[in-house]
């Protein structure tokens, strides 16, 4: 039931950070004015909670079945792979912290980010949303058994 329960909060989690994502990334598409960048932020605090969500379901379930984990003594493939995935989504999400602050603080100010500001958010919000949706794939791939062979 526990285990139920992970895998519901794991899968709304990861649609509502595939949401928050891709609504970041929109409303940084052209030259967003203000409120563009007031939504694209909101979006960003839900990328967040999920993102923190996500890790708070998804750990437990990796101890739930060890055996599945580990085949042979060794990672599979897929599940290293996943583990690989997850990182660089995490080093994705720290680089784009400062550019994210800087935003705030120009905000705050009432003027507008740089350009240079949006343009790198942007990228980092498709580079996130396409990881984010191979984590997906390689999640499916690992919990039926493809690609598992040591």
């Amino acid at each position: 039931m526990l285990q139920w329960l992970l895998a519901t909060l794991h899968l709304l989690a990861l649609g509502c950070g595939l949401g928050a994502i891709a609504a970041r990334g929109r409303n940084l598409a052209d030259q967003p004015d203000a409120p563009a960048w007031q939504r694209s932020l909101r979006a960003n605090n839900w990328w967040r909670l999920a993102l923190c969500l996500w890790l708070a379901s998804g750990l437990p379930m990796l101890g739930q079945h060890p055996e599945q984990l580990w085949m042979t003594g060794r990672l599979p493939p897929v599940a290293l792979a996943k583990l690989l995935g997850c990182l660089l989504l995490f080093m994705q999400e720290w680089r784009s912290l400062s550019l994210l602050h800087q935003c705030r603080e120009r905000l705050e100010r009432g003027r507008l980010p740089a350009d240079e500001l949006r343009s790198r958010l942007y990228r980092a919000s498709r580079r996130q949303l396409a990881l984010l949706l191979l984590l997906l794939l390689l999640s499916t791939a690992w919990h039926t058994g493809l690609f598992n062979t040591p």
